[in-house]
C-alpha cells in the first residue's frame, strides 16, 4: 500500500506549509455512509445494485486564514458498501460487498453567520486507498441439482442448489485498482459553546473519478463509488 502511505505523507507536508502563525483547530468526527455503484449491468438485464449504508470516523485538522475561509485536512475511515440483487427467475440470488477505505480529502471551508451559530459549505477533492473488502450473499452450485427436478420451477432456487456465502474479497493485483480519487461538497453548521471548542454536523458528498477496476481486459465496464457522508463531530481551537 505505497500509494496510501504517500498520500498520508502528501497531507501531513500540506499542513506543515502553512504559516506558523495560523489558528489551528482539530478534532474528532464520526457518522453514517450511503454509498452506491454506478455501472452497467450490461447483458444481465436482471441484475441492479442498490446502496446500503456504512459508517465513516475521522480525525480533521482545520486552519483558519479569517472569519469565513479556512483549510481542512483529514484522515478518515470510509466504508463504501453497496449491494447487487436480482429479479425474477433470479431474484433468490445477491451479494453485499462492505468495502473499507481510507481516505484523505483536503478541501476550502467557507463559513458564514453569526458569532456562535454558523453555516458552511466545503468544496475540494479526496485520495484514498481501497483497504479490503468482505462479500455475503446467495448463489447457487453450477454443477449440481436437487434430486428431483420440478418440471415448472418458480424460481432458481427449484431446479439448482442454493449455497450462502461469507468470505473475504481476494484482491487481484491485474484487475483490482486500489487507489481511488475525486471531488467533494459539503454542507453543514456549526455551533461554537466556547472560543476553544464547537460541535458540527455536515452532510458530505464524494464523487470518485477513478475506476475501480484497472484496464485488465477489452470492452470491460467502469465502476465508480459515488458516497454520501452524514458527519457531527467536535472541533478545538488550539493556542487560544
Amino acid at each position: 500500500m505505497k500509494s496510501i502511505r504517500l498520500l498520508c505523507l502528501l497531507a501531513l507536508v500540506a499542513v506543515c506549509v502553512l504559516p506558523v502563525a495560523a489558528q489551528w483547530r482539530v478534532g474528532f468526527q464520526a457518522g453514517y455512509t450511503h454509498n452506491s455503484l454506478t455501472t452497467e449491468s450490461g447483458y444481465f438485464y436482471d441484475r441492479r445494485y442498490v446502496a446500503l449504508g456504512g459508517f465513516t470516523v475521522g480525525l480533521p485538522v482545520q486552519y483558519v486564514f479569517n472569519d469565513w475561509l479556512a483549510v481542512q485536512a483529514e484522515v478518515s475511515y470510509v466504508q463504501k458498501n453497496y449491494g447487487m440483487r436480482r429479479s425474477g427467475f433470479f431474484e433468490p440470488l445477491h451479494e453485499d460487498m462492505t468495502n473499507h477505505y481510507l481516505s484523505v480529502p483536503l478541501f476550502a471551508r467557507f463559513s458564514f453567520g453569526g458569532k456562535q451559530l454558523r453555516g458552511f459549505l466545503d468544496a475540494g477533492f479526496y485520495a484514498g486507498g481501497w483497504l479490503s473488502s468482505r462479500r455475503e450473499g446467495t448463489t447457487f452450485a453450477m454443477f449440481s441439482a436437487p434430486e428431483d427436478d420440478v418440471e415448472n420451477p418458480f424460481d432458481v432456487g427449484d431446479n439448482n442448489i442454493l449455497y450462502t456465502y461469507d468470505e473475504k474479497y481476494a484482491f487481484d493485483s491485474r484487475r483490482d485498482n486500489r487507489f481511488e480519487g475525486g471531488a467533494l461538497v459539503g454542507v453543514g453548521l456549526e455551533y461554537r459553546f466556547t472560543p476553544v471548542w464547537a460541535v458540527v454536523a455536515e452532510c458530505r458528498y464524494h464523487h470518485s473519478l477513478s475506476d475501480m477496476q484497472k484496464d485488465y481486459m477489452k470492452d470491460r465496464v467502469p465502476r465508480y463509488l459515488n458516497t454520501f457522508l452524514f458527519q457531527v463531530g467536535v472541533l478545538f481551537t488550539l493556542g487560544d
